[in-house]
């Protein structure tokens, strides 16, 4: 071996090195972490509705993208609206680019996997604008509140926009609407 290929090697591991570190970087600056739930503050509102998640946290769900934005809901009605109609409602993300969909259990209020839920769908149990899909982290939790407030009883990927229609009736509660679709809760 020369003396004159010795020399090139640190340079070589140099240039390896630097391309990695930069590869690296790139990388995870494309897909940031969606395996927390991020905090909904009071001012940010529902991706759907408009009215206010901070108001309501028992029924707050959220979609994390993978660039780490957050798209907020008062419930998972809302939620699943805006997941299967996502163009009208977010000019900017796919379905592509949900990272992880997370939701309130309703007995705990820990935040839990959306896919991993078993939900609640048309009991007596009204939600922030009437009836809801009631998010459980096991089947048994939900046969329980099923039996004493009925309903039936389906897991994130049997949810359609067909499961929402009946649930799409009028809101328990009175509110004024304020510009840009927010609501002014009272009377």
């Amino acid at each position: 071996m020369s003396v004159r290929n010795l020399s090139r090697t640190p340079k070589l591991i140099l240039l390896v090195t630097v391309s990695l570190l930069f590869a690296m970087v790139s990388i995870s600056q494309g897909s940031q972490d969606t395996s927390a739930p991020i905090e909904i503050a009071d001012d940010i509102s529902c991706s759907k509705c408009g009215m206010y998640p901070a108001k309501y946290p028992k029924w707050q769900t959220q979609i994390v993208f993978n660039d780490g934005e957050m798209a907020p809901f008062d419930g998972c009605k809302c939620m699943f609206g805006f997941l299967f109609k996502m163009s009208e409602y977010d000019k900017k993300h796919t379905s592509a680019d949900v990272g992880t969909v997370w939701v309130r259990e309703f007995n705990t209020g820990d935040w839990i996997d959306a896919k991993k839920a078993h939900y609640v769908i048309g009991s007596g149990e009204m939600g922030p604008m009437g009836k809801e899909l009631i998010p459980f982290a096991d089947a048994e939790s939900a046969e329980t509140f099923q039996k004493e407030h009925g309903g039936q009883i389906a897991q994130y990927d049997a949810i359609t926009m067909e499961t929402l229609k009946p649930l799409m009736g009028k809101m328990h509660m009175k509110g004024k609407m304020k510009k840009k679709g927010h609501m002014k809760m009272g009377s």
